[in-house]
């Protein structure tokens, strides 16, 4: 018996030193991962003063002409307005002079023009003006038309208040965001999110969008230059982004994380192995 179990030891003392190196050879490549994930400052910081990159863009040299689709927006039933009017009618007849967009620490839609039901902006004195299913410039020009008769020279300004979008993601600040632009793109929603993550899928981004009483799907890539030029590239009330994640996120915080503990627990047995057999 004591017989078998010297020889046990022996062949415990001669796996020893090959379990070592197997968990040298482990960490070792544990440290090549993490090397290999990280990004060099040079390649990190803007407006160098000697940058050493090659392939370098020439600032002046247009590279590639793209045609814009931004898609109309017309107005429908719920949409909330702001309405500023100048008008060289004296002032106590211009029942409008004081406009009603509020851009302080009130918030404008609660000050702005709710379109009812079937698409109806109602003034004060001239009482419903239909902009159902009008672009924004031919609103303008509806509602100025309607100032005509009670105004002298009125100059109309317009906009919409209810351009809401969503960001969710592998992006620095997710929520629901509001603009009072009328064609915002892809990029300036994302920019507004306080831009990408590190691990953000640049190659793979959502737009969900609600179209005829059906969610769509879309996806798109920002690594490709056509993007610019897509219909899509322009978003619509309502929009949701949804950045992915790059497959190196679950590499660093989970199977990274992983194989060190696991290194570890066998580093802890290795060296029990050791005094056992000495």
């Amino acid at each position: 018996m004591w017989l078998r179990n010297i020889t046990e030891l022996k062949t415990l003392s001669v796996e020893t030193p090959r379990m070592r190196y197997t968990l040298i050879a482990a960490w070792m490549l544990l440290g090549i991962l993490l090397v290999s994930s990280c990004v060099p400052q040079k390649k990190l910081i803007l407006l160098q003063n000697d940058p050493e990159v090659r392939n370098q863009g020439e600032a002046d040299k247009l590279l590639k002409t793209f045609d814009l689709k931004p898609q109309v927006y017309t107005l429908k039933p719920g949409d909330v307005l702001s309405l500023r009017v100048q008008s060289t009618t004296p002032t106590e007849f211009n029942f409008l002079n004081t406009g009603t967009a509020t851009f302080g620490a009130q918030d404008p839609v609660l000050d702005g023009y709710t379109l009812d039901a079937e698409g109806n902006m109602i003034l004060p004195v001239i009482g419903k003006v239909n902009l159902a299913n009008l672009t924004m410039p031919e609103a303008r020009i509806k509602v100025t038309d309607a100032l005509r008769p009670y105004l002298t020279d009125p100059t109309v300004n317009l906009r919409l208040l209810t351009f809401r979008y969503t960001v969710l993601g592998e992006v620095t600040r997710q929520g629901q965001f509001t603009t009072y632009q009328d064609n915002i793109n892809v990029v300036e929603a994302i920019a507004t999110a306080g831009g990408l993550t590190p691990y953000a899928n640049r190659g793979r981004i959502k737009l969900l969008r609600s179209e005829g009483g059906q969610a769509k799907l879309y996806t798109f890539s920002l690594l490709d230059n056509n993007t610019v030029g897509q219909n899509n590239f322009f978003l619509q009330p309502n929009d949701m982004l949804v950045v992915d994640p790059l497959p190196a996120r679950n590499i660093r915080e989970n199977l990274l994380s992983s194989v060190a503990l696991t290194l570890s627990v066998l580093s802890t047995i290795t060296l029990l192995i050791e005094r056992l057999t000495r």
